[in-house]
């Protein structure tokens, strides 16, 4: 009994202890939990704000995202990315120190080789001086800059100053001033140093006002020496990836990743065989750092990765559009922004502001950029697809519009010269040339709803195939308008033309986006709205229909074709109310932030459907007209401004024009009026649409003052046609004159006017009786 009594006694002290010690372990537990969860809740406190992570890789194009998704470790995370294609449209030539200027000013900035490069204060700069001496012998007596920068830019005054009398405002170093103001820090590290080159133009994006960054590390821990690498250097990704977990403060982290771009530069020199082994070397490289740091990625922080410019042989294959990942959620999807208003698009004048907005931080005023957004139910993988296009619009475009224009060139050229060699003559041969002629110049009117449509069908072929078959469909529509009434057939293709370019601008420019008399988003000409080109031809064409119009009506009312008295008198008024509606149609559309969105066109438009409907209806040009034209043009810009001042859409160019002008901010007004005469000057002397110009007005100064019997006859048969085309030349002129590429809208436009001359010119049997000596 008592043997049972004490081995029950023992099991019962076994069994305590064990729960003691059972309990004892579930307090260590639990206090080593509370401990990993303080440190946790410790770690996530340590980011105040925010984080974000700005990953420069230099000479990154899209091909190169290609051969990144056939590693699976990369392709899932570019899968979970929001991505687009980024548009940089810098003051001077296409590099990086402009991008990462632009990028960081948030404007347009120009760099230049005299203002030189960023340091540590203890390098040398000279023989005999360092860095921080220098910055300290230029900087303000109150500022301390060695107290307040890990990272100096000496040349940041000389910078400030040969930006200075240009035809914008910089703003250099907006970005790190602006989050310094908010006690926020900003952090550089990397370079693309190589032997005794110095290239650290990534400190461009992060410097403040002053030249300084307080915080980063240039020096050479940022690379590995190993003779496997261009310039025998590679990027020290263990390093990086420690300073970057060190770094839990909120604010700016950028880094230069340049092993890419030192390939690129000794690219030439290579075997290919030994340059494709490095190139897979570096990506494979790029894609461990990449995947390292997206998977450490913690709440709160936004990690972009980008390129300032894509590599030389992207460049050269004019594959100008550098690509930008961001991760910041949990979606994936296309970026967009209101400055591009396209879908997988988005411009480097965006960077800044998308920044500040995810830092909480306060977006300065007067910026032309907008914060990137990511547009729902788009899917990254198909943005390689739309920048392929939009690459093969842009490297194919100079083909296919110098080819056409200078198609137009030699049809109006041969065609006035016909008729000035053929008065007279007669003969089976010379009808056929003269109707060849005749079908060549009405095929010129279809080829602007030809490009129009073509922009739908994204197909990728060749400029000979793309022209060679716009020239059979434009022949087509020219032999199916050849067998009707010249009134007829013109007021078809221009009011065809027309209503294709609105429907398209009210379903948000489908066509116009992707054609080839469209925008150019690789260099950042336009992304949204009434480009020039197409300002020219809606003009052209309105005018045009009205004035066909109105001959088609009147001849139908002459032959009694439209019926009785009564059906006749409401048939006068009619084509007034018609051309009325269209044309307060084309002048909203021109006119609204959401839709056309141009300024030019829209005042250009006013003053040519003035001038036709004034020259259709016979009122006098005298002063009460002339008080009407000038008091419709200052209601017009009147109008203009107030819609653009109350529309709910986001701010366009022309609403911060109009905010300038209402707060009298002349300077940056004459800095916009400056640019556009600038570039209108530069298009004259350069753009192959003013030879269009030059030679439509030598054609038509022939066709007026050779023989005034084809003005006499031509206006006797088509009275209002000839009226209306007053209008052209009058929209025409205003284009040229209201629009920074004005001289592209003239050109564009005035081809409505000397096409149906010249065709008029060579009809039969009209013919001879236009030209008979």
């Amino acid at each position: 009994m008592k043997k049972w009594m004490l081995m029950s006694l023992t099991a019962i002290m076994l069994w305590t202890w064990q729960m003691e010690h059972s309990h004892a372990d579930s307090r260590i537990d639990s206090r080593a939990d509370n401990r990993a969860d303080s440190q946790a809740v410790t770690a996530e406190a340590s980011f105040r704000q925010k984080q974000v992570i700005m990953l420069f890789v230099e000479g990154l194009s899209f091909p190169d995202i290609e051969r990144f998704r056939t590693y699976p470790h990369v392709d899932r995370w570019l899968k979970q990315a929001e991505a687009g294609a980024l548009s940089i449209r810098s003051p001077g030539t296409r590099t990086a120190p402009n991008a990462y200027l632009l990028m960081g000013s948030g404007g347009q900035a120009l760099y230049t080789d005299r203002s030189g490069m960023a340091f540590h204060p203890e390098e040398f700069i000279s023989k005999h001086e360092t860095a921080g001496q220098r910055i300290i012998e230029i900087s303000p007596p109150e500022v301390s800059p060695l107290s307040r920068y890990r990272i100096v830019f000496p040349g940041i005054y000389r910078l400030h100053a040969e930006n200075r009398d240009k035809p914008f405002t910089a703003r250099i170093g907006l970005l790190g001033e602006t989050l310094s103001r908010h006690q926020l820090s900003v952090i550089s590290y990397g370079s693309g140093d190589y032997d005794d080159t110095r290239s650290r133009h990534a400190v461009l994006f992060a410097m403040d006002e002053r030249g300084g960054v307080p915080y980063g590390n240039l020096s050479g821990e940022n690379i590995v020496h190993t003779s496997a690498y261009p310039y025998g250097i590679r990027t020290n990704y263990d390093y990086l990836w420690e300073s970057l977990n060190k770094e839990t403060s909120s604010g700016l982290i950028s880094v230069q990743l340049s092993d890419l771009s030192r390939l690129y530069q000794v690219a030439d020199d290579m075997a290919p065989g030994r340059f494709q082994k490095q190139y897979e070397q570096i990506l494979q490289d790029l894609a461990g750092f990449l995947d390292r740091v997206l998977a450490s990625r913690q709440q709160g922080q936004m990690i972009m990765l980008l390129s300032p410019l894509p590599n030389p042989r992207a460049v050269q294959a004019k594959q100008l559009l550098p690509p930008l990942f961001i991760w910041r959620g949990d979606e994936g999807g296309q970026l967009t922004s209101f400055t591009t208003r396209q879908s997988g698009v988005v411009s480097g004048l965006d960077i800044l502001p998308t920044i500040l907005d995810y830092l909480q931080v306060p977006v300065p005023k007067g910026l032309a950029g907008h914060v990137i957004k990511r547009e729902a139910g788009t899917a990254a993988a198909e943005l390689q697809q739309q920048v392929e296009q939009i690459h093969h619009v842009y490297a194919t475009r100079s083909s296919v519009l110098y080819t056409y224009v200078m198609l137009q060139i030699i049809i109006i050229a041969v065609a006035a010269v016909l008729w000035i060699w053929g008065r007279g003559k007669r003969g089976e041969n010379l009808q056929g040339v003269r109707r060849g002629m005749r079908l060549a110049l009405l095929s010129l009117l279809w080829f602007p709803f030809l490009f129009l449509i073509e922009g739908l069908v994204g197909w990728r072929a060749s400029p000979p195939v793309i022209l060679g078959v716009f020239i059979l469909l434009a022949m087509a529509g020219a032999w199916l308008m050849e067998g009707r009434s010249l009134p007829a057939g013109l007021a078809i293709v221009s009011g065809v033309t027309t209503m294709a370019i609105l429907i398209d601008g009210f379903a948000g420019t489908p066509a116009m986006r992707r054609s080839y008399l469209g925008y150019d988003p690789v260099i950042g000409a336009r992304f949204y709205g009434l480009g020039n080109e197409y300002e020219g031809v809606l003009i052209g064409c309105t005018i045009l229909f009205a004035a066909a119009f109105y001959q088609w009506c009147s001849r139908g009312m002459e032959s009694g074709e439209l019926g009785s008295a009564a059906s006749m008198s409401v048939s006068r008024k009619m084509p007034f109310a018609i051309v009325l509606l269209l044309f307060c149609l084309v002048l909203a559309y021109m006119a609204a932030p959401s839709w056309g969105a141009d300024a030019g066109g829209f005042l250009a438009g006013l003053v040519g459907f003035t001038v036709v409907l004034i020259r259709l209806h016979g009122w006098r040009p005298g002063k009460k007209i002339l008080l009407l034209l000038a008091g419709g043009m200052l209601a017009g810009v009147g109008i203009l401004t107030a819609v653009s001042l109350m529309s709910s859409q986001p701010p366009t160019h022309i609403t911060r024009v109009a905010a300038q002008l209402v707060s009298g901010d002349w300077t940056e007004v004459m800095h916009m009026v400056e640019r556009k005469l600038e570039m209108n000057l530069k298009l004259i002397r350069v753009s192959v649409w003013s030879r269009v110009f030059v030679v439509s007005l030598v054609v038509l100064g022939l066709l007026t003052l050779r023989d005034d019997r084809y003005l006499r006859h031509f206006s006797t048969d088509y009275p209002l046609l000839v009226k209306g085309f007053s209008g052209v030349i009058a929209g025409s002129v205003a284009g040229l004159l209201l629009n920074d590429s004005g001289i592209i809208t003239a050109a564009t436009c005035i081809i409505f006017l000397v096409v149906p001359a010249l065709y008029t010119a060579l009809t039969e049997p009209v013919e001879a009786r236009y030209s008979s000596t």
